[in-house]
C-alpha cells in the first residue's frame, strides 16, 4: 500500500506500520527535493562560471534570512534541526560553487564542522595562523572560539596587517542564551541581515562612550558587543575598530 505523506495539518495515522510507511513516503519526497535543489545549485555554479564570476560564494546574511524564513513558516519545525539540515544543504551548494578553505582551532573544530560539514576542506591551525590564512586566502573562512578572557584572538584584529578581516557570522546560528560557541571570519565586509550584533575592539578609554556589553579584556584593550549593524564607513573613536557583525536566527 502506497500511503501519501501527511501534511503538517493532516491527522497522523496511529498504526505503527502506517506511521513507518508515512515516514518512508516523506523520505522519498525529501530525497527528490534535495536532488532538485542540488541540481539548481549546480546550475547556478555553471551560470556563474560562464559569466566569469569566480568570487566568494559565501553569503551569511542570505543564509540567516533563509533559516529565519523556514522557522517562521513552519512553527512546528525544531529550529536546531532546521539549522543542521539547511547548513548541510548550503555547505553542499558552496562546494558546488568551488568550495571553501575552512581553518579553525581545535576548540572550535566542532562548530566549523556544523557550519560547513564535510563539503569543504578543514584545517586545524592556531588562532594566529587561522586569522592570517583568512587574510591571505580569497576563499578562506576562519572559525574561532567565542571571545573571552582566555580566547583573546580578537586583539590581533586591531593590527593593520589584518585589515579587512571581519567577523561575518556565528556558529551555531541558534543558541538559547544569545552567545554562540564560535565566530566565522573572512577577508570581506560584513552584511546586514536584521537583528545583527556588532563587535568593537579598542582601548578601554576609547570604548567608554559606547556602552554595550564587555566580552573580553586584555591589558588596556577590551572587546564589546552592541545591538544593531555598524557599517564599515561608520565613524568611530580613534583607537576603536569594528571587528565585525553577526546575526542569530
Amino acid at each position: 500500500m502506497n500511503m501519501p505523506a501527511p501534511s503538517s495539518s493532516a491527522p497522523l495515522p496511529t498504526d505503527m506500520s502506517a506511521l513507518r510507511e508515512a515516514i518512508d513516503a516523506i523520505d522519498g519526497q525529501l530525497a527528490r527535493l534535495v536532488a532538485q535543489r542540488s541540481g539548481l545549485a549546480r546550475a547556478i555554479a555553471e551560470a556563474k562560471k560562464a559569466a566569469g564570476d569566480s568570487g566568494f560564494g559565501w553569503r551569511p546574511a542570505r543564509e540567516i534570512d533563509i533559516l529565519r524564513g523556514l522557522i517562521a513558516r513552519e512553527p512546528d519545525l525544531d529550529p536546531a534541526l532546521a539549522a543542521a539540515v539547511w547548513r548541510a544543504l548550503i555547505a553542499a551548494n558552496l562546494a558546488a560553487q568551488g568550495g571553501l578553505d575552512v581553518v579553525t582551532t581545535l576548540e572550535a573544530a566542532p562548530w566549523a564542522k556544523l557550519a560547513f560539514g564535510s563539503a569543504s576542506e578543514t584545517r586545524i591551525l592556531s588562532a594566529t595562523d587561522a586569522l592570517l590564512a583568512a587574510k591571505q586566502g580569497p576563499r578562506t573562512i576562519a572559525c574561532l572560539p567565542w571571545p573571552a578572557d582566555v580566547q583573546n584572538w580578537w586583539v590581533e584584529l586591531m593590527d593593520v596587517s589584518l585589515a579587512g578581516v571581519h567577523v561575518c557570522a556565528a556558529s551555531p546560528q541558534i543558541v538559547a542564551d544569545g552567545t554562540p560557541a564560535s565566530l566565522l571570519l573572512a577577508h570581506r565586509a560584513p552584511e546586514a541581515s536584521g537583528g545583527d550584533i556588532s563587535l568593537l575592539a579598542g582601548s578601554k578609554t576609547a570604548l567608554a562612550g559606547y556602552g554595550g556589553t564587555r566580552l573580553s579584556e586584555q591589558n588596556e584593550f577590551a572587546l564589546i558587543q552592541l545591538p544593531g549593524f555598524l557599517d564599515l564607513d561608520e565613524p568611530l573613536e580613534v583607537g576603536v575598530r569594528l571587528i565585525g557583525c553577526f546575526a542569530l536566527a
